[in-house]
């Protein structure tokens, strides 16, 4: 069974001040290993003249693929604590970059370790995010009477409704957690009296509307 992850919907950044030190946390959702790096190097275009840009990033579904750097920071002290945080948290598919603007007081190890850590777990608090769950998406369609019953079925089982097409009949398109696939079709199977046409049309990660910190 593939496991769930959180992923960003959009673009977000967040800045904090530690010591006079400024750390700009930069998020960003990534396809794939190649264009995180890419992402990587445009945001140190970006911030050319910072002391460090050090970044974390997790390219795939399954947490297998990481990279990160310490960009000069000691070693051990940004990019692990930051790569840390969003494992913790189980954040794939996203690029973290923390550029720093050194303030003229050193923070230590352990100071540089705890900055980089909450810099990354900040901007995620505010940042908008999906759960990615691993689903069966379906087209089902039903006659206008019942296809209200249909609907909450999927909902109640934990489903979501993609999309509604109208008309001789109604095409619901929905999304069903993989684990509980079965259930609610048997359920709508039930419903309908083995009248509905259902066709399930892929198997592949959707984003339900479950922020991360809620």
């Amino acid at each position: 069974m593939q496991k769930p992850y959180f992923a960003l919907t959009e673009p977000f950044e967040n800045t904090i001040v530690i010591n006079k030190s400024r750390f700009i946390t930069t998020l960003l959702p990534i396809k794939d290993y190649d264009d995180a790096i890419y992402k990587v190097k445009s945001v140190s275009k970006k911030f050319s003249d910072a002391t460090h840009n050090c970044y974390a990033f997790i390219s795939n579904h399954t947490a297998t693929e990481q990279r990160f750097s310490d960009d000069g920071e000691p070693q051990g002290t940004a990019g692990v604590p930051m790569l840390e945080v969003l494992k913790k948290r189980n954040v794939y598919m996203t690029l973290a970059v923390v550029t720093r603007y050194f303030g003229g007081i050193k923070l230590g190890a352990n100071g540089l370790v705890g900055a980089y850590s909450s810099s990354v777990s900040e901007a995620l608090d505010k940042a908008k995010t999906v759960k990615m769950v691993w689903a069966d998406v379906m087209q089902i369609t039903v006659s206008y009477a019942i296809y209200k019953k249909i609907e909450e079925a999927c909902v109640s089982k934990g489903g979501q409704v993609e999309s509604v097409e109208y008309g001789n009949d109604v095409t619901l398109t929905v999304a069903i957690p993989e684990q509980i696939s079965k259930d609610a079709v048997a359920k709508i199977v039930d419903i309908t009296q083995d009248k509905a046409k259902i066709e399930v049309l892929k198997s592949d990660y959707v984003a339900f509307d479950t922020t991360l910190n809620k």
